[in-house]
C-alpha cells in the first residue's frame, strides 16, 4: 500500500531521535563560530590597538567595515543554500571563516584587519543562518523554537569558551594565539559537517532525481522506523511559497511583507545593542580598572548568562506566546544595561561578575529569542533565506556599534553613560515587538 509523506511535516508526530540530536549538535557547533569570533576580537582589541599603535576609533572603523562580510554572506549564501543545498554551503562557509580568522594573526595594519574580518565574516554569515535553518528542518514543529535556540546557544557558549581560553592565552602567548586557535577550530568542524551531516531532506525531495529521492528515503528511514527504505512511500513537498524559485520576493508576499519589515528592524536594533556590549565590554572593564584576566573572565561570565538564558528562553517560547516572551526579555535587557554601567566602576569584582551575568542573560538572550522567532515565522522553503536576510540586516546594526562605541570612548564618556544611552535600544525593540504582535494578530497567519 502506497503512503504519501510530506517532508515538511515528516517529524512532527515522531519522537526526537538520537540521530536528530546529532544533527542539531553539529549545527550547534557551526553556530559556535559566531560566539568564538565575537569574543576573540573583543578581548583582543586592547592588545591589537597597542600592537598597531592606533586609537579605539580606528580599530572601531576597521571592525565596522569587517561587519559587511557577515551581512553579505548571510544574504547571498542563505539564498544559495535554499536553492542548491545547505550541507555544502555550510562546509564551504566554515572553511572560509577558519582560514581568514587565522590570517588575522598576521595583520600589520588596520587595513589588514578590516580585510580579513570582512572575508572571514562572509564565511560566518553563510554558516550561521544555514545551520539554524538546517537544524530547524530536522526538528518537529512542537519543539522547533526551543531547538533553534539550543543551536543558537552555540554562540554564547563559543564566546564563553573563547573568553576563558583568552584569559590564559593572551597573557601567556600573545593576542595572535586566539586567532590561530580560532582559525583551526572551524576547519575541524567543517570536516565533521562534510563527513557526518546528512543532506537537507527538503532539498533532496525538491531536486527530484532518482538518486536524491533514494537518499531522502534513507534519511527518513533512520528517523522514522515505520518508513523503511523498502516501503512504498511517496515523498512530497507541500510548498507554502507560491513563487517559483527562492528569492527575496517570497519574504514580502502577502502578510509576510510587514512581518519581514518589522523583523528586520528588530534584528538591526538587537545586533547593534549586542555588539555595543560585546565589542567594548573588555575595553569598558579595562577602563574601570580590570586586569587582562579580570576583563576576560568578566566577558566569559556575560556569555555564561547568555547560555543559561537561551536554554530557558527556548522552553518559554514553546510554552507561552513567543512575542510576549521577546517583549519582556528586552524590557529586562534595558535595566540590565543600566545595572552593568552603574556597578562596573568602583565595586568589587564579584559584583561586576553578577551584573555581567545579568547583561548576558537579557541582552544576548533577547537577541537569541529573535532567532527563534525568525525560525518560527518563515516556512521551510524560505527559512534559510528569511533568517539569512534578517541576520544580514542585523549585521548592519552591528556594523555601527564598533564605530559608535569608539566615538563614545574618545569623548571620554563614563561606562554608565555609554550603557544607559545604548540601553535605550532595548526599549525601542520592545515597542516594535508590540507592533509585530498587533500585525500578526490581524494577519492570516495569526500570532506565533
Amino acid at each position: 500500500m502506497n503512503r504519501t509523506v510530506n517532508v515538511n511535516k515528516a517529524f512532527d508526530d515522531l519522537p526526537f531521535t538520537p540521530y536528530q540530536t546529532w544533527i542539531c549538535l553539529l549545527c550547534f557547533s557551526i553556530v559556535f563560530f559566531d560566539g568564538f569570533d565575537l569574543t576573540v576580537i573583543g578581548v583582543a582589541i586592547p592588545k591589537i590597538a597597542a600592537h598597531l599603535n592606533v586609537q579605539p576609533v580606528e580599530i572601531g572603523a576597521a571592525l565596522s567595515i569587517g561587519q559587511l562580510g557577515p551581512m553579505i554572506g548571510a544574504v547571498i549564501l542563505g539564498m544559495v543554500a535554499d536553492r542548491y543545498g545547505r550541507k555544502k554551503t555550510m562546509f564551504f562557509s566554515a572553511l572560509v571563516f577558519g582560514f581568514f580568522t587565522y590570517m588575522i594573526s598576521h595583520i600589520t595594519s588596520t587595513t589588514d584587519l578590516a580585510l580579513y574580518r570582512f572575508l572571514s565574516g562572509v564565511g560566518m554569515g553563510g554558516a550561521i543562518p544555514n545551520a539554524l535553518a538546517f537544524g530547524s528542518e530536522y526538528s518537529p514543529a512542537r519543539s522547533r523554537t526551543s531547538m533553534s535556540l539550543f543551536m543558537w546557544a552555540g554562540m554564547p557558549f563559543g564566546a564563553m569558551i573563547a573568553a576563558f581560553s583568552a584569559s590564559y592565552l593572551l597573557p601567556n602567548y600573545g593576542w595572535e594565539s586566539v586567532f590561530i586557535v580560532g582559525g583551526i577550530a572551524p576547519v575541524v568542524i567543517a570536516v565533521l559537517v562534510l563527513m557526518f551531516l546528512p543532506d537537507s531532506l527538503h532539498h533532496l525531495v525538491r531536486t527530484g532525481t532518482t538518486k536524491s529521492i533514494a537518499k531522502a528515503r534513507e534519511i527518513l528511514a533512520r528517523i522514522d522506523k515505520a518508513s523503511p527504505v523498502s516501503a512504498n512511500i511517496e515523498l512530497t513537498v507541500v510548498s507554502q511559497v507560491k513563487e517559483k524559485g527562492i528569492s527575496i520576493k517570497a519574504l514580502f508576499t502577502g502578510d509576510r511583507f510587514m512581518t519581514t519589515i518589522l523583523l528586520w528592524v528588530l534584528f538591526f536594533e538587537s545586533f547593534y545593542l549586542l555588539w555595543i556590549l560585546f565589542s567594548w565590554v573588555p575595553t569598558l572593564l579595562k577602563k574601570s580598572g580590570a586586569t587582562v584576566q579580570q576583563y576576560s573572565i568578566g566577558f566569559a561570565f556575560i556569555h555564561l548568562g547568555s547560555v543559561v538564558a537561551i536554554l530557558c528562553i527556548g522552553r518559554c517560547m514553546d510554552k507561552f506566546n513567543k512575542l510576549n516572551v521577546v517583549k519582556y526579555i528586552f524590557i529586562c535587557a534595558f535595566f540590565s544595561m543600566l545595572a552593568f554601567g552603574y556597578f562596573a566602576t568602583g565595586y568589587p569584582f564579584a559584583v561586576v561578575i553578577v551584573v555581567s551575568v545579568l547583561a548576558g542573560l537579557f541582552v544576548n538572550g533577547g537577541n537569541s529569542s529573535l532567532m527563534g522567532l525568525a525560525s518560527a515565522v518563515y516556512p521551510a522553503e524560505i527559512r534559510a533565506t528569511g533568517i539569512g536576510w534578517a541576520y544580514g540586516i542585523g549585521k548592519i546594526g552591528s556594523l555601527f556599534a564598533p564605530v559608535v562605541g569608539g566615538l563614545y570612548l574618545s569623548l571620554e564618556w563614563s561606562v554608565f553613560k555609554i550603557c544607559a544611552v545604548n540601553g535605550l535600544a532595548a526599549l525601542v525593540i520592545a515597542a516594535f515587538v508590540m507592533l509585530l504582535q498587533r500585525h500578526m494578530r490581524s494577519s492570516a497567519t495569526g500570532e506565533v
